[in-house]
């Protein structure tokens, strides 16, 4: 009988002459005791315990193999053990990135082990070493890392596993499946509702999880809660009692159709859902850091902001214009005020106007705001948290080193600063060819004044030279020396003249311009002292290095423009010829971003817009799409909302979906016998069993009670102004963060707080003292708002 044919809970005699490795020469008698490892109901391996008998070869004994059933053991495996090793371990240990050295993705592997040595003792859990990596000691895992330790009915499933043998099926391979956000977009079949309670596409979907749970919908809200929900959700502001008199006395029955078309094209619309943008970009109207200077000429973006979501922007051309409106918009009010989206996120004044850029310290700063850019741009468009490459592999989620640093290069010639615009696209373009040519002029008169004092240096010398020269001795080259510098200095001279008559010239003519108006945003600098930019450099950008653990001063391998390479069928890597503009690279992402094949703009777009109205995304992470994020309650409703705006690309149309159907109608509070039953199975309403209730946040708080006493000012644009109290005094003006109109006379009364409605997070502080007159208060996951607070001082 041989080793192979020895058959699951046989009695086999063990003997020099019988017992073979299947693999190895065979075993000889006094060895080690033997371990025994199934496949298909046969013994195919034996392994080495440690020895614990020598047994004579004239004496044979008989040992019992039994065990759990080897069908079942696959079973386990395949069924329990091997989705969590995927879910859980695989994206650290695989092939490309063994951490440790360790790869679970087959049999081999695993057996193999790691830098530690085995992981797994076939047949003893206890001794493995994954079970101590995975079991917790005082709530605490080392593994899975950055994750909570698993369950004890998993802790239990690896360790029956291990016990019976640690089966793994032949040929059985782990590969970590492509995650749900980078998978392409498909547009899901709409189930077809079994109920009358369904009024559009979206209620099928919500309804089917639901009677997964044997749960249903609560009942439809009155007239006065609904015109109440939409117009904060839709305006941030209440309705008028005339408002709801109307809407709940309207016969009509598309009466709730024309309500939510009339909030969609108030002014206030984009006010309202301007502030939820300009959150999720981090705007900000001073610079952050412990300066914390403001920023005079960022409104343009915010106004801008309000002004495209008035519009309906579609979104593909909402997302070209805030990274490259430049280049793809040249010269337009909104392609030069949209790249203040760039400039958006806090700035280091002291790392960047008082320390060179050849310094660490500057490296540093102009390092961090490229980081700033890139997070921005990932995060708001794609929610993803790329930032985690910086210093390695993203640990969880396929996004390289490698490919952070491309999404560097893409930003590298920009730094942040006011740029002139006018309202006329051909004198924005002409300001910028004479601005561009009065640079380039003066570029070369500089280095013309230093030539023509190295020329006159030289003339000196030479005529030194000739003075020294006794009469009798040969004067002729001296004299000729003499003559060619001086020759070389006037034309220098004249063409120094010629020069700073252009000058002049294009100085005039630029003054003769109307006033340009200025926006802060992400350009190419022409600076001076500390602080000089890119510009004078050609605009060339910066050159970019894959920088050991995030340090700048240990640079690896440099890096071209470029994105991710997780998206299947798009290029991770930008053709671009290293002598095009730098706005080649921003013009490359943006189409990249809004590539058909790019399913994560429309999915992040879709589910922060459900988010807002809900109070909750479809994905509990609207910044994190990666898998440290959360999955989608409802997958195919996402798939459906996304779909749907990639082909309309209408933000407007999408509200009118998610507020028409019949999921958000429902009343806030359910039917007493409906609660009992949910709460048990969802208590935090994942399924939309009712309306979620939220709570206001502070800016429509605000603006809700100086609506109601009549004293909320509407009027719209233009710039911010600063008020503080005087603690001597106690004089009072006015903070007014999103002013309500473009006339810069108007002056508040004193003693009173500004009646305008705040778009942007402010905290201002004078320290000659003078207090705040806002304070800031933050709400979980999205929100820096902001609120009114009597003076102190009063």
């Amino acid at each position: 009988m041989t080793a192979k044919s020895v058959e699951l809970g046989s009695v086999v005699p063990l003997c020099s002459a019988q017992v073979h490795r299947l693999d190895t020469a065979p075993l000889r008698w006094g060895s080690p005791v033997f371990g025994v490892k199934w496949k298909d109901n046969y013994l195919f391996e034996l392994r080495c315990f440690p020895a614990m008998y020598h047994i004579s070869i004239t004496l044979g004994f008989w040992v019992l193999l039994a065990g759990t059933p080897v069908g079942a053991s696959e079973e386990l495996f395949r069924q329990q053990v091997a989705p969590i090793l995927v879910d859980h371990c695989l994206s650290c240990h695989n092939p490309e990135r063994a951490e440790g050295g360790l790869s679970l993705t087959s049999a081999e592997s695993v057996l193999s082990g790691g830098d530690s040595g085995e992981a797994i003792h076939s047949g003893d859990a206890d001794g493995s070493y994954l079970l101590e990596r995975i079991v917790p000691v005082d709530g605490k895992a080392e593994m899975p890392e950055g994750q909570p330790p698993l369950s004890d009915q998993q802790i239990a499933q690896i360790r029956t596993w291990i016990d019976d043998g640690a089966v793994w099926p032949e040929g059985f391979e782990l590969t970590l499946p492509v995650w749900w956000s980078f998978a392409p977009l498909q547009q899901p079949s709409i189930a077809t509702a079994e109920a009358e309670w369904a009024r559009n596409a979206i209620d099928p979907f919500i309804l089917r999880k639901l009677v997964e749970h044997n749960l249903h919908p609560s009942e439809e809200a009155d007239r006065q809660a609904l015109v109440r929900r939409l117009s904060y959700d839709l305006l941030g502001l209440p309705p008028t009692p005339k408002e709801v008199d109307r809407f709940v006395n309207d016969p009509r029955p598309d009466a709730y159709e024309r309500l939510v078309d009339r909030m969609l094209a108030s002014p206030r619309y984009g006010e309202r859902w301007g502030r939820h943008w300009l959150d999720v970009v981090h705007y900000g109207e001073t610079h952050g850091y412990d300066k914390d200077k403001m920023r005079h000429h960022a409104w343009p973006y915010r106004d801008y902001v309000v002004r495209s979501f008035n519009a309906d922007k579609p979104y593909t051309r909402f997302i070209h214009e805030q990274v490259a409106g430049d280049v793809l918009f040249p010269g337009t009010v909104d392609g030069m005020a949209a790249l203040g989206f760039i400039a958006a996120g806090p700035w280091d004044h002291g790392g960047h106007a008082e320390v060179p850029e050849t310094k660490i310290d500057g490296k540093v700063a102009r390092h961090l705001d490229r980081d700033d850019m890139v997070r921005n741009t990932m995060m708001t468009f794609m929610s993803l948290t790329v930032g985690c490459a910086q210093c390695h592999d993203h640990k969880f989620d396929p996004i390289t080193q490698e490919d952070y640093y491309s999404l560097q290069a893409v930003f590298s010639a920009l730094d942040r600063a006011d740029h002139q615009y006018h309202d006329d696209p051909a004198l924005t373009l002409r300001r910028q060819s004479l601005r561009k040519r009065g640079r380039t002029i003066q570029q070369r008169e500089r280095k013309l004044k230093k030539e023509i004092e190295a020329a006159e240096k030289k003339l000196a010398d030479v005529k030194k030279v000739l003075d020294e020269l006794a009469p009798e001795d040969s004067r002729g080259k001296a004299v000729s020396a003499v003559a060619n510098a001086a020759d070389s200095l006037a034309e220098k001279k004249q063409e120094l003249d010629a020069l700073s008559g252009t000058l002049d010239g294009i100085r005039k003519e630029l003054g003769s311009l109307p006033e340009p108006k200025v926006a802060y945003i992400g350009k190419v600098h022409y600076g001076g002292g500390t602080f000089i930019g890119r510009g004078y450099q050609g605009e060339r950008p910066r050159t970019i290095h894959v920088l050991h653990r995030g340090s700048v001063t240990t640079p690896g391998d440099e890096v071209g423009p470029g994105a991710l390479q997780c998206l299947e069928d798009l290029p991770a890597r930008f053709e671009i010829s290293p002598d095009s503009p730098e706005g080649e690279r921003r013009k490359h992402l943006a189409q990249w971003l809004t590539d058909p094949k790019n399913p994560l703009p429309w999915r992040s777009l879709a589910n922060r817009i459900w988010q807002f109205h809900f109070g909750r995304g479809l994905v509990d992470t609207p910044g994190d799409f990666g898998r440290m994020g959360a999955k989608p309650s409802h997958p195919e409703l996402l798939e459906y909302l996304a779909s749907e705006l990639r082909q309309s690309e209408s933000i407007k149309r999408l509200h009118r979906l998610i507020v028409s159907s019949a999921t958000y109608r429902q009343q806030g509070t359910a039917d007493p016998p409906l609660t009992a039953a949910a709460e048990p199975i969802d208590a935090d309403n994942r399924f939309y069993w009712r309306m979620n209730r939220r709570r206001l946040e502070a800016e429509a708080v605000r603006d809700a009670v100086l609506h109601a006493a009549g004293r909320l000012d509407l009027r719209m644009g233009g710039a911010e102004f600063s008020g503080f109290c005087n603690r001597q005094t106690g004089t009072l003006t006015t903070l007014r963060v999103l002013p309500s109109r473009s006339d810069r006379s108007y002056v508040p009364s004193k003693g009173h707080l500004s009646l305008c409605r705040p778009l942007a997070n402010a905290t201002f502080f004078d320290r000659d003292g003078l207090c705040r007159s806002f304070d800031a208060c933050g709400q979980a996951e999205r929100d820096h708002l902001t609120a009114s607070e009597p003076c102190p001082a009063q």
